[in-house]
């Protein structure tokens, strides 16, 4: 996954007005990776040394603390080589074999299980794990897989070694994803805007599926309750800051679970456009 391969994608929604198909938005949170083992960074289980992870992958812990920061990234970059894509992975997969440039895949995740069932455009809005971004220099990046960064274990190492050194300016590097900010730490998630433009391109004729998020974060309930488009929503549980209301579908189980009706739901609704004459 790359940002340029992300930003292709909104570029080719504004030269293809005229397609013949209607496009499919797959938004996708923490759920989605659930069943694959990746534990939340929020809520129930989101803590890390009895501090929530919340707290540690925030501007201020960084600018204080960046050990705690880079042990959590590093312990969860390591974790990340042992998961495997769950159905929900494969099924956003499938889709984009079939359907191509029409899927958009918006996810909040930071791993890489969509990339590793097969699906190589997602829209990372919170940056992407395995990537470190250089500390003096951010378009200066290097994806070091499934290795530690700051510290640990001979074996662990990335090829240049632990805290290697960006070559333009010498800096330090840091996992390339977004911390949490407040008002005096602010930190900028440069993907915000895309996928604000994608939402706002919904068409009557469109797709629009909401996976395995809480819409605390991005406003999933106004992008919803705005769209004209056939909606579906998968939860496990419901949540305070999303109107099931607001949605054609809901379906209140695991990703895994609902991935085939989620695929049969696309398949049905794309190929009611493609029969049309």
């Amino acid at each position: 996954m790359c940002l340029s391969g992300s930003s292709r994608t909104i570029v080719e929604w504004d030269r293809k007005q005229e397609l013949a198909l209607p496009k499919i938005i797959v938004l996708t949170g923490a759920g989605l990776s659930a069943d694959s083992g990746i534990d939340t960074y929020r809520g129930k289980g989101g803590v890390y040394r009895g501090i929530p992870t919340e707290t540690v992958l925030s501007v201020k812990t960084f600018r204080e603390d960046p050990d705690l920061v880079h042990g959590l990234c590093d312990d969860r970059r390591v974790e990340l080589a042992a998961a495997a894509p769950n159905p929900a992975h494969l099924m956003i997969g499938e889709l984009a074999r079939t359907y191509g440039d029409d899927l958009v895949h918006i996810t909040q995740n930071i791993d890489d299980l969509v990339e590793r069932a097969g699906y190589q455009g997602s829209m990372h809005v919170h940056g992407y794990l395995t990537r470190m971004r250089s500390v003096g220099n951010s378009k200066v990046l290097r994806d070091i897989g499934y290795k530690r960064y700051w510290s640990g274990a001979d074996g662990d190492a990335p090829a240049d070694g632990y805290r290697f050194r960006c070559p333009k300016t010498g800096s330090h590097f840091r996992p390339d994803v977004v911390l949490y900010s407040s008002m005096l730490h602010q930190e900028l998630a440069p993907m915000y805007p895309l996928a604000y433009r994608a939402m706002r391109s919904l068409d009557p004729e469109d797709l629009l599926v909401v996976i395995g998020t809480e819409g605390s974060v991005l406003p999933v309930d106004m992008w919803a309750r705005k769209a004209t488009c056939f909606k579906v929503l998968n939860n496990l549980h419901d949540a305070a800051d999303i109107s099931p209301g607001n949605f054609n579908v809901y379906l209140r189980e695991t990703a895994a679970t609902a991935a085939e009706k989620i695929l049969q739901i696309a398949e049905d609704h794309m190929g009611r456009f493609k029969a049309a004459p």
